[in-house]
């Protein structure tokens, strides 16, 4: 039996960036649903519950940090596994153990342009992480 795809919802206001991400994990197997804002994407969770979110930091209508409180908050996207990309990290510090702390809860982040082949690895584990538990590696 083949394998279900995984679903991810992708939160970038830039279309740019939108289009290549898809092009990135549909080529990997993934179902891509997108958000180019903060409300687009608390409707969109709700009403796809992906199996993972790619959340930027800055949005037009709000910080994505505020968009996670927000999903935590809701017991139909508190557990959707979330992983933060950003322009505020640098690439020459981005070795693909970036951490922020919301809450007390940890989430992986990476530095735009993105690094897919590094993005993708960590989206799995992400993944499988939040089907069998575990901690995240320490991030920096």
């Amino acid at each position: 039996m083949p394998k279900k795809e995984k679903t991810i919802l992708v939160v970038d206001d830039s279309p740019v960036m939108q289009r290549l991400t898809e092009k990135k994990l549909t080529n990997n197997n993934f179902t891509v649903y997108a958000a180019y804002d903060g409300e687009e994407c608390l409707k969109e969770a709700k009403s796809k519950l992906p199996d993972i979110i790619l959340m930027d930091v800055i949005l037009p209508d709000s910080n994505g940090k505020d968009i996670v409180k927000k999903l935590r908050s809701d017991p139909d996207t508190s557990n959707i596994p979330i992983v933060f990309t950003t322009n505020t990290l640098s690439l020459e510090v981005d070795d693909g153990y970036q951490i922020f702390e919301i809450n007390g809860e940890k989430y992986r982040a990476f530095a735009k342009p993105l690094h897919y082949r590094k993005l993708l690895s960590a989206i799995h584990k992400e993944i499988n992480r939040s089907v069998h538990g575990g901690e995240l590696p320490p991030g920096k």
